[in-house]
């Protein structure tokens, strides 16, 4: 199942990592070498046992699903093609990009001392607020990293909405972001929640004026409620993957690898489906009714 509104853009040149790594180049179309070994195009609604509503709480409204049921990727996707723009670890190729058995496979491989790593835009799914869900599960691997997020369709960074990356080996937690730019200064605040990412969840964001919240399972755990931080321009979806964790960790102060940790040299993310919602109403009216303020449990973005 793909729906969509009618709307086109020209693709994107840029995306981004957590990091601020950003891609070389992205093209039109991916997976024509694929990843996969044999491709399973038969029919299936859902391979995790949850399928993407249309419409939620009488709030939000479906403006794009697509659940991968086919063989190609489609024109509502580009994949990356080139090394990330800064990176010293991996090439993003189209060869790791398939799709099978009912899900988008964004696969990673080592490749002599580099490797090649997938990643997909959603490009032409552009829009200024909304909601966008994703539900997926990814194998064990201390040297690759994955990111999922929004980014600005005019490729001026920041603003930047990571809601679920992950540069840990045993896939139990996933790091929120959220970059913006203060004067001059740019500036990103964070949360991590813990959990088991190797099984199907659902992750997401609900992004509107003044206000990001970071979802899993369809549960608000993270907030960031400042007219400062929120941006304010049509964003994009990337789902991407990552080269060097290990090497980044170390960068950034983390916990360094060890020897019990695992080091495959192919790892995969599978992404069941992807959702991107906006509102019935409009957000003036949504904010009005307390939706927003109706988040129990969730935690604040800190600055980092």
């Amino acid at each position: 199942m793909v729906t969509a509104r009618a709307r086109r853009v020209r693709p994107a040149v840029v995306a981004a990592l957590a990091a601020g790594l950003v891609l070389t180049s992205c093209g039109d179309s991916g997976g024509s070498d694929s990843a996969a070994d044999a491709l399973n195009c038969d029919h299936r609604a859902t391979i995790s046992g949850v399928a993407p509503p249309h419409a939620i709480e009488g709030t939000w409204q479906s403006v794009f699903i697509d659940d991968f049921n086919r063989c190609e990727l489609g024109e509502n996707w580009s994949a990356y093609d080139g090394r990330p723009g800064g990176a010293k670890y991996g090439k993003w190729h189209p060869s790791m990009v398939s799709i099978d058995n009912g899900a988008l496979r964004l696969h990673s491989k080592r490749d002599g001392d580099d490797w090649k790593i997938g990643g997909v835009s959603n490009w032409p799914v552009t829009q200024k607020y909304g909601r966008w869900e994703v539900r997926y599960r990814v194998e064990r691997s201390a040297d690759i990293s994955y990111h999922f997020l929004l980014w600005p369709q005019n490729e001026k960074w920041p603003p930047e909405i990571d809601f679920a990356e992950d540069v840990s080996s045993g896939r139990d937690e996933i790091t929120a972001f959220l970059h913006w730019k203060d004067g001059k200064e740019k500036r990103k605040a964070k949360a991590h929640i813990a959990g088991d990412f190797t099984d199907w969840r659902t992750v997401g964001v609900e992004w509107a004026p003044g206000i990001v919240r970071y979802l899993l399972d369809g549960k608000v755990w993270a907030i960031s409620r400042s007219p400062d931080r929120a941006p304010t321009t049509p964003m994009w979806l990337g789902l991407q993957m990552g080269a060097g964790a290990c090497a980044l960790r170390a960068e950034w102060g983390m916990a360094p690898c060890t020897r019990a940790e695992p080091r495959p040299l192919e790892s995969s993310v599978d992404i069941d489906w992807v959702a991107v919602y906006d509102v019935m109403t409009s957000y003036a009216s949504l904010d009005k009714s307390g939706y927003f303020d109706n988040a129990p449990g969730a935690v604040d973005l800190t600055d980092s």
